[in-house]
């Protein structure tokens, strides 16, 4: 008796795991296996894949522009995460203020998260027209110069920033605000009878104690940054030249791998790309155990 209760429990357990088992093989595991198996091919869609060995990984390395894409996917990352860290931890610390607009400013600051990428890759690009663009009217106005944002490719990388920033900040600021939330208010008022500054206050009272989802939102925007395409997208349609100053890995594995159907070499990079990102990643949760405190 004791036996078959055993073995029913064991039944059920597996019928219960079975969903997040399935899932995982069916959306990780096998994607993953395949996408591997196909960055050792030739395929193009429409024939039967062709075992090359490396062969794409040594095309991938000698091709001129993976070392463009190579140098914009980290210089987005290595930008666009600290900005958004940042102004998302003042971003919250500011709406962690209890007063009566403070849900309507949280709403308005999560807004762009919520739009769709493509409509605020268009909303920003009519934004920087040179001709008709609402930045140039207003330098217009006060006789300041009005450049042509779009025939630099610095200029290019930096809207590019500038809209990623605004486009998260609100997500971040969200999940930096729930942190700063649990923080009781007995920390401050033994900080304000010691007779410590605001400023005091926030850096070693506020950040030390937030620092869980401050790495949390690290990694999510570091992951997110990495696989930034829609705004590439979308600003590379202009002309050739903004596509090709802001062209990043994500956007190479797409036209390798829909423009050129090149499936094989487009699995290639987007191995390469997974590598980086979960070196980074574990790095990063070796490197959280020195300044996360989650007690």
């Amino acid at each position: 008796m004791k036996i078959r209760r055993k073995y029913t429990n064991w039944i059920w357990g597996f019928v219960f795991i079975a969903p997040t088992v399935i899932g995982l093989y069916v959306f990780f595991l096998y994607p993953m296996v395949n996408s591997i198996y196909i960055s050792l091919t030739k395929w193009n869609h429409l024939t039967k894949p062709e075992f090359i060995g490396f062969e794409n990984y040594r095309r991938l390395f000698s091709d001129p522009t993976i070392l463009r894409e190579f140098f914009n996917t980290f210089f987005f990352v290595f930008t666009m995460v600290p900005l958004i860290i940042i102004v998302s931890l003042l971003l919250a610390n500011t709406l962690n203020r209890r007063t009566n607009l403070t849900g309507f400013f949280r709403t308005v600051f999560f807004l762009p998260y919520v739009l769709l990428p493509v409509v605020t890759a268009q909303v920003w690009m009519i934004m920087f027209n040179s001709r008709y663009g609402l930045i140039n009217t207003i330098l217009g106005i006060f006789d300041l110069p009005q450049p042509v944002w779009m025939s630099d490719q610095w200029l290019v990388r930096m809207i590019i920033v500038l809209v990623g920033l605004w486009a998260n900040v609100g997500y971040y600021a969200v999940i930096i605000l729930a942190g700063l939330q649990n923080i009781a208010d007995q920390y401050y008022e033994a900080a304000e009878l010691e007779g410590a500054t605001p400023r005091q206050k926030f850096f070693r009272i506020t950040i030390p104690l937030v620092t869980p989802q401050l790495f949390f939102a690290a990694i999510i925007a570091m992951i997110t940054i990495f696989k930034m395409f829609d705004y590439i997208f979308i600003f590379g349609k202009s002309n050739d030249f903004v596509r090709e100053s802001i062209r990043t890995m994500a956007y190479g594995i797409y036209e390798r791998g829909f423009t050129y159907l090149e499936m094989g070499y487009a699995s290639a990079e987007a191995m390469i790309l997974c590598v980086i990102v979960l070196a980074i990643t574990i790095i990063q949760n070796i490197g959280q155990k020195k300044w996360v405190h989650y007690s």
